[in-house]
């Protein structure tokens, strides 16, 4: 997907409404997101949150640009980093993870990985922008709802901090207000 001016922006302003400054942060993020275009001198989104005080780790089977290669539909893969993480940013990844019954393993590592009271913040391709206006049709199997994320927040106490459409993506952020074992019902 890349992370255009728009996403950037909304993750930034996520964690300084969240967190305050992203500096000093732990951040994983799932994929290794480039930036396209001149907007930023960074390339990657790894440079773009390092070169402002994250301690950054990118995941991704490409290993490209020091991401390292664990695979998000295998939880045992990141058991290391169980509650270590402040930030954790799924920008165009988690939709790509097959086969659909994997889509649990994947948001059961966002869960595993966050510490107490940090945050999430999904950049997704949106079902309703999907039906309405054939927005992203094709690019996935995996197409996500607000339903969902309301779900996924209460099952797994959540607090939804804030919710919006960019470019026929759902945009949310959730923040980890209680430290449990991640939701038992895979459907």
């Amino acid at each position: 997907m890349g992370l255009r001016k728009g996403y950037l922006e909304y993750i930034t302003e996520s964690i300084n409404a969240t967190l305050g400054d992203v500096r000093g942060k732990r951040m994983l993020e799932l994929g290794n997101q480039s930036i396209p275009g001149d907007d930023f001198p960074e390339k990657t989104g790894k440079e773009y949150f390092t070169n402002r005080g994250a301690e950054h780790t990118s995941v991704d089977l490409n290993e490209e640009d020091g991401a390292l290669k664990l695979d998000l539909s295998r939880p045992k893969q990141f058991a290391a980093y169980r509650g270590y993480f402040d930030i954790v940013t799924n920008a165009g990844t988690s939709e790509h993870v097959e086969p659909r019954q994997a889509q649990y393993e994947c948001f059961k590592i966002i869960h595993d990985c966050l510490r107490l009271g940090g945050i999430a913040i999904h950049i997704i391709p949106d079902v309703n922008e999907l039906e309405t206006k054939g927005c992203w049709k094709g690019h996935c199997c995996n197409y996500y709802s607000h339903e969902f994320l309301k779900m996924l927040s209460e099952c797994n106490s959540y607090k939804l901090d804030t919710v919006k459409i960019i470019n026929g993506h759902l945009c949310a952020c959730l923040q980890k207000m209680e430290d449990r074992p991640f939701m038992k019902d895979r459907r």
